[in-house]
């Protein structure tokens, strides 16, 4: 297998939904990193979906890298922030069998009031934007214990939503994704810089 592959893995924040496929972040790190990107992010997916296509989806490529992100799905569907940080945790300890150059996303802030008005509506936005601080807590303290890195999705989103970066309130614009480009790539150079 070609050790090269970078895999990552999510919902729609990482699939791109709402814009072209070639705006999208992960799409973008292609012409900026000399590996074999492959996206495996499914727009509504949770984690639990997630880990279990883990095997199949990330594993078997045998990556060099793998990105992780996901629970807005899980929240949105009203599930417990212990599930999420449960099948995180089990993919993550899967992913680090093969690698240690594991990365997982912090998922970004949601606007609740634009999601019910642009998106659909639905009865979980308060309880998912109250859940992702949470699981940015969390998920910075499984990635100290584990000793991975993470990348802040969630505070680029919460210091920036006011520069216009979301389509709906959950997906993020052409500006949104270069914000998370961006944020990604910050953590990719101090990581070349530090080796």
């Amino acid at each position: 297998m070609n050790k090269d592959y970078f895999v990552f893995i999510g919902d729609s924040l990482t699939y791109g939904y709402g814009v072209n496929k070639t705006d999208n972040w992960v799409e973008n790190l292609k012409s900026l990193q000399s590996l074999n990107i492959i996206n495996k992010g499914i727009n509504g997916d949770t984690t639990t979906n997630m880990l279990n296509r883990f095997t199949e989806d990330v594993i078997s490529y045998y990556p060099k890298k793998i990105f992780i992100m996901g629970g807005t799905n899980d929240f949105l569907s009203n599930r417990p922030l212990n599930s999420v940080l449960e099948n995180i945790e089990l993919m993550l300890k899967e992913a680090l069998t093969i690698t240690r150059d594991v990365f997982i996303g912090i998922p970004p802030i949601i606007l609740k009031e634009d999601a019910k008005r642009l998106f659909m509506p639905s009865p979980t936005y308060d309880y998912c934007e109250n859940q992702l601080p949470l699981l940015r807590k969390s998920l910075i303290n499984l990635c100290t214990r584990y000793n991975v890195n993470f990348i802040d999705f969630y505070k680029i989103t919460l210091e920036n939503y006011k520069s216009n970066i979301f389509i709906d309130g959950i997906h993020l614009n052409l500006k949104g994704q270069t914000f998370l480009l961006n944020e990604f790539m910050v953590i990719l150079e101090k990581l070349s810089y530090n080796n």
